[in-house]
């Protein structure tokens, strides 16, 4: 099984979605995004190289119903989850973020 490490700052970018969706929709709303971003990291973990890649050289996995995705890299048995980043961010935003 792969080894996922995340960037520093996905707690971050988690809670951000998060609070908008508890406050917008109340918690079965974020309860619904939060599961979505986990089965959006199940799927990186079952298939790491099975995702397109997208900017800066990263994959990308969308989470279903709501406007967000992943972007990783996935390199032998190491996967580091780079940000969770709404998809009409800007497309730079994120990329800078370094392992480590």
């Amino acid at each position: 099984m792969a080894r996922l490490i995340y960037h520093r700052l996905i707690a971050r970018d988690l809670r951000s979605a998060l609070r908008y969706y508890d406050t917008e929709g109340g918690s079965k709303l974020g309860d619904r995004f939060y599961a979505e971003a986990q089965a959006a990291i199940a799927a990186i973990e079952e298939d790491p190289t099975g995702h397109h890649f997208s900017d800066g050289g990263f994959r990308r996995v969308s989470l279903g119903s709501f406007p967000y995705h992943f972007l990783y890299e996935a390199e032998g048995e190491i996967i580091w989850i780079a940000v969770l980043r709404h998809d009409r961010r800007h497309q730079s935003f994120g990329l800078r973020r370094k392992k480590g």
